[in-house]
């Protein structure tokens, strides 16, 4: 009894003309052979299953073939038999996931000294390049960067982003890009014809779509189908790789567009009866509300090509249920649950919130905002300003009232009609009309809102305390000086804390403002300093002793 080997060794190519969906890297491959101008170190990145390794051994008995038909091996000769039966020990094959220290790569090197036994090159293929330590990348960079003409390195990797990049710049690149669903569906109809293997079409095009571009997958799954003993149709597919039809994903979606939670949730529950994993549901979502972006782009469905007809038509049909915004959103929802599964204690609870969300309308984002701020203002403010205990005689000043902004231009005289109080004040907006033609006062609950603010911003209160402020009947102006200035300039939420502490003193939010000095203060006195006090005693004849 032969021993059976699995579809996806049995059929790797053995060939460049075997390789599928590649064709532009096996023509520069064979190029390269056909002109006697191989290159010393070869990097073949991309996804699984698209013929990185298959590459790399085919490029490796061409180079050593001794009766090669252009590019290709033959297959016949001694070091292509030699190589293919592993008699022939000068293509070494290396996986770095499990050899990746620096004393594996210090033995290659040490074999590199020395000549290929039969062959004229020695090659070697590193696969998963990416799992090689730091110190084992350094060392395998020293014989990279001046190699013996007999050597060839081939490096292969899913992850080119964890490859340095001085390994990058002495390699030539190679990109294998994940193989339409057309051509791994053409493929499996062909090896299932020589396998004997009963292939609907539809179940390889199915099969072909369930790989995601790795050919290797599709074979596999196409070796499990087959071990039933029974047609492969498209029932049968769907059975062994624990899919259903997509009637479920519209049924999500039109569940999701309807509002309906408990069928959402019950649809869920149903699904993972069905031994149907989690986040490949959430992936399968993710492509599906994808299929209505394109769709949106395209109305006429041509984007959707890859996608069997009946359900090409499904989409078409509706496509009216789920415009572009809600597609989009449906996206990013699911996909920030994809990536919290992995955290979550339970999968599919992260899908069942992403998909309540879905359900739940958002508001307006120009109506947030006034909710949350007048809230607030209505909580905070007292019935009647707190008074202020005073040590001396107080200063004449405007009474405080909050004062409306006039819808034409101010009157002159209007000292008769006072505005009237309002439950919820609010800030008035500037400018407004000020007492006394623009003149200013000095606001005596400045020495209550500045020690106020001790007790909310300890920093911005070190800046209030030698400051002043004065009233000109609608804004506070502040003079704080230049440093002052520069940090509430710098400190973003200064203004809001300066209205809210002003507002906790007198019970009314006013607007505030720099105070610029324009002479016009009411009633205000001239500040006298020590020095100034001093020279007029002198003047007067009072004898000055200065140290």
């Amino acid at each position: 009894m032969s021993e059976y080997r699995a579809l996806y060794r049995k059929w790797r190519p053995k060939t460049f003309g075997d390789v599928v969906g590649q064709e532009a890297i096996t023509a520069a491959l064979s190029n390269q052979i056909i002109a006697n101008k191989v290159g010393h170190a070869y990097l073949f990145t991309g996804t699984r299953g698209t013929g990185k390794t298959s590459c790399a051994k085919i490029f490796a008995k061409a180079v050593n073939c001794e009766n090669r038909h252009g590019a290709e091996p033959c297959g016949e000769c001694v070091p292509c038999l030699g190589l293919e039966n592993g008699s022939i020990l000068d293509v070494v094959e290396i996986d770095a996931a499990s050899n990746n220290s620096v004393d594996d790569i210090r033995d290659l090197r040490d074999e590199t000294a020395y000549r290929p036994s039969r062959c004229q090159y020695k090659v070697y293929i590193i696969d998963e390049v990416h799992m090689l330590s730091t110190s084992a990348f350094n060392a395998l960079l020293k014989i990279m960067e001046e190699p013996p003409a007999h050597v060839i390195f081939i490096l292969a990797t899913t992850e080119i982003h964890k490859v340095p990049a001085t390994i990058l710049s002495r390699c030539q690149r190679y990109d294998f890009v994940r193989i339409s669903a057309a051509h791994i569906a053409g493929r499996l109809q062909y090896v299932a014809g020589q396998e004997g293997i009963p292939l609907t079409p539809e179940a390889a095009d199915l099969i072909a779509r369930l790989a995601d571009g790795a050919l290797r997958d599709a074979l596999s799954l196409l070796d499990t189908c087959a071990g039933l003993g029974e047609e492969v149709t498209e029932e049968v597919v769907r059975r062994m790789a624990g899919v259903t039809d997509k009637s479920y994903l519209f049924a999500l979606s039109s569940a999701v567009a309807a509002g309906s939670v408990p069928q959402l949730l019950q649809l869920v529950a149903s699904l993972r009866e069905q031994s149907i994993e989690v986040k490949r549901l959430a992936e399968e979502l993710v492509h599906h509300y994808r299929n209505y972006i394109l769709l949106a782009a395209k109305p006429d469905g041509t984007l959707l090509e890859e996608l069997p007809q009946p359900e090409r038509e499904k989409y078409l049909a509706t496509m009216a249920e789920v415009n572009e915004a809600t597609a989009i959103n449906a996206v990013r929802r699911l996909a920030a649950a994809m990536d919290k599964m992995g955290r979550s204690p339970d999968p599919r609870i992260e899908l069942e919130l992403a998909l309540f969300d879905l359900c739940t309308p958002v508001q307006p984002a120009a109506q947030q905002p006034v909710a949350a701020v007048s809230q607030p203002q209505k909580a905070a403010t007292p019935p009647a300003p707190a008074p202020v205990a005073q040590t001396t005689a107080p200063s004449p000043v405007v009474p405080l009232q909050p004062i409306a902004a006039p819808a034409q231009a101010p009157q002159p005289k209007a000292p008769a009609e006072e505005p009237a109080a309002t439950a919820e004040p609010t800030e008035p907006p500037m400018p407004v009309a000020t007492p006394e033609d623009g003149a200013t006062t000095l606001f005596e609950h400045w020495p209550a809102v500045v020690a106020k603010m001790g007790e909310m911003d300890k920093m911005l209160h070190s800046y209030m305390k030698k400051s002043t402020a004065y009233f000109d009947g609608a804004r506070v102006l502040i003079d704080g000086g230049d440093m002052f200035r520069s940090f509430v300039k710098e400190y973003a939420e200064a203004n809001e804390k300066i209205k809210g502490a002003i507002q906790e003193v007198t019970g009314t939010r006013y607007a505030i403002g720099p105070y610029e000095n324009t002479g016009l203060v009411a009633e205000q006195k001239p500040v006298v300093n020590a020095a100034d006090t001093l020279k007029s005693w002198e003047a007067k004849g009072v004898p000055i002793k200065y140290d």
